[in-house]
């Protein structure tokens, strides 16, 4: 069972996010969110800077209000789509922090990536998947197949990030008929702790009846984005699992290469945990 939120940007015609979340829900259980983020609008004010027109906020006033009655719309579509569960709401705030408060009520987040979606960019997507505190399915937003839990790609190189991913993905691992362990060079990380004779991400998948083949990756952190694809269009995987990176400096948000080169690349379903 698994309680989903996903991010509605257009609940006139449901998206790639949408089709795929609900696919999810009938096959895993659980519930079904659809949230609409409505942003603040900031005032300019002084220095010479002209206000916000009374239009605009009037504007995405009429938009949170069309949002609004779009519910019984959503409603009826998830029951047809074989929904049994579900709820939807409109959050007022920042795009992150909006998905972060509705998520602390969920177990994952479904987002689209994309030149055409709404908040679609990496580093927009970069805020949700780091700050959500919850895994993020992405999915790119011309994305069209059905979902499916079939083959899985599992790619680690021993990060944090890559472990917690591992772990949250279990029970979707458990579904699959072929799970494949990509397996980059570890990281070298510094750690106050040691362990004997330490955890190891094979017997860890083996302690939960996980099934899996591996591929060794050879490449360099560089080229790992392109790499990691490689092998998940290789064996035609149905979802790649990953661990996100990503970090504030200052006010700018930096996601990790591999990160970053999955969010502009994949073309298929991705399952991120931070």
């Amino acid at each position: 069972m698994l309680d989903l939120l996903v991010h509605v940007a257009n609940y006139s015609a449901p998206g790639a996010g949408l089709r795929y979340a609900a696919q999810l829900n009938t096959a895993l259980g659980g519930t079904l969110t659809g949230v609409f983020v409505a942003e603040p609008i900031v005032p300019l004010g002084p220095a010479g800077l002209t206000p916000v027109a009374p239009q605009m906020y009037a504007a995405v006033a009429k938009t949170v209000e069309e949002a609004r009655q779009a519910e019984p719309v959503f409603r009826r579509w998830a029951g047809e789509q074989g929904v049994k569960r579900f709820g939807w709401q409109i959050a007022h705030g920042w795009f992150a922090s909006a998905l972060a408060s509705a998520a602390n009520w969920h177990d994952a987040l479904v987002l689209e990536s994309g030149v055409n979606a709404v908040w679609g960019s990496p580093g927009l997507l970069g805020q949700a998947l780091v700050g959500c505190g919850v895994p993020c399915f992405v999915l790119p937003d011309d994305y069209n197949a059905a979902a499916r839990l079939d083959t899985i790609v599992l790619a680690s190189h021993g990060s944090a990030e890559a472990v917690r991913a591992a772990h949250a993905a279990l029970p979707l691992l458990a579904r699959a008929r072929r799970v494949v362990l990509a397996k980059g060079q570890p990281r070298e990380t510094f750690s106050p702790v040691a362990f004997q004779p330490g955890f190891t991400l094979e017997e860890h998948l083996s302690r939960h009846g996980i099934a899996f083949e591996t591929r060794v990756l050879e490449g360099t952190d560089a080229g790992m984005g392109a790499e990691i694809l490689a092998a998940a269009t290789d064996v035609a995987a149905d979802l790649l699992v990953l661990g996100a990176f990503g970090r504030t400096r200052f006010s700018e948000w930096v996601l990790g290469g591999v990160t970053r080169h999955m969010l502009e690349h994949a073309r298929l379903p991705l399952f991120f945990r931070h």
